[in-house]
């Protein structure tokens, strides 16, 4: 049997022999020259497992987005179609209230016109009827000397105005005898002329001294 100090020197070298395996056998796996998965299985690496990342969407959730945004681009799309068609409306009602305002404008023109006309109307009759009683006291030659320079139709309304006052007073009427001391010619042009318009019409081709 050997002493203790040698029992002590076996076993550090047993240590030393098993450290040295150990390291060589580790070294040796490093760089491939043996694999400690085969020789240790329990020493293989694990998979690690996978982390999964809970703010990341699952594929569920992918597929209801996917279809979350199909329906709002079909809303957008309808809205965009609504808004044109709104568009389109707008410009119709535009059109027609441009429309509306030259007919209101062409309305209120023509009524213008009319008020004018009706004005310049009553103001001719006026003058008419002063002219008419004038010519009526005067000496028919006098009257004839006057009227015989008149356009036409201003001659006839003078005496179609005469013959209705002397209607109205009952006292006969000097229009028929004024027109004999015309000339012939001249007085037939009036008498027809007397005949075919009507007593508030005046012709275009002869200006009116009436309105003077």
């Amino acid at each position: 049997m050997g002493t203790l100090a040698d029992k002590a020197r076996v076993l550090y070298l047993l240590l030393l022999i098993f450290f040295l395996l150990t390291v060589g056998f580790f070294i040796f796996d490093y760089y491939g020259l043996i694999d400690a998965d085969e020789i240790f299985p329990a020493l293989a690496k694990k998979p690690s497992l996978v982390n999964w990342d809970k703010e990341s969407p699952t594929e569920v959730e992918k597929l209801e987005y996917k279809k979350a945004r199909e329906r709002l681009d079909e809303e957008l799309a309808e809205i965009e179609k609504i808004r044109q068609s709104l568009e389109e409306d707008r410009e119709k009602i535009q059109s027609e209230n441009e429309k509306l305002a030259e007919m209101k404008k062409s309305i209120q023109e023509k009524e213008k016109q009319m008020a004018l006309s009706k004005k310049d109307r009553e103001s001719r009759e006026a003058k008419i009827k002063v002219l008419a009683n004038k010519i009526a006291n005067m000496p028919p030659t006098s009257a004839r000397d006057i009227l015989i320079s008149w356009p036409d139709q201003d001659i006839i309304d003078v005496l179609k105005q005469m013959d209705k006052e002397a209607e109205e007073e009952g006292t006969a009427s000097i229009t028929t005898y004024l027109l004999t001391l015309f000339d012939k010619q001249r007085a037939a042009v009036i008498a027809n002329k007397w005949l075919d318009h009507e007593a508030d019409r005046i012709p275009d081709e002869n200006a009116s001294v009436i309105s003077e």
